[in-house]
């Protein structure tokens, strides 16, 4: 959720509503402390985020291969999918929080 939902809700409120819709599972996998559940819960929620199951668990990448997980999006795949083909997507945040209009 930190440093890949949280960058861009939206975008990811509006993909995870389309891959449902679909008929795709969606897991939010998080290492956050199971304390956390129900404000993870309320922030997804909030952010309008549609999926299946909110699952906190340590080794990312044993839970997805376990659950037959073709694809996973994380900002630090080297340590949670060790194991796993890394494809590198490109997320631009182009002015988000630019208030300078000459800044290219």
């Amino acid at each position: 959720m930190d440093g890949v939902i949280s960058e861009a809700p939206a975008f990811f409120a509006t993909l995870t509503q389309a891959l449902q819709a679909a008929g795709h599972q969606i897991y939010i996998v998080t290492d956050h402390d199971e304390h956390f559940r129900a404000q993870r819960e309320a922030e997804l929620h909030d952010w309008g985020i549609a999926y299946n199951e909110l699952v906190i668990v340590g080794d990312k990448e044993s839970f997805c291969r376990a659950r037959g997980v073709d694809f996973a999006l994380d900002d630090d795949i080297a340590e949670y999918y060790p194991h796993s083909a890394s494809v590198i997507l490109g997320l631009a945040r182009c002015g988000y929080g630019n208030t300078d209009k000459s800044a290219s």
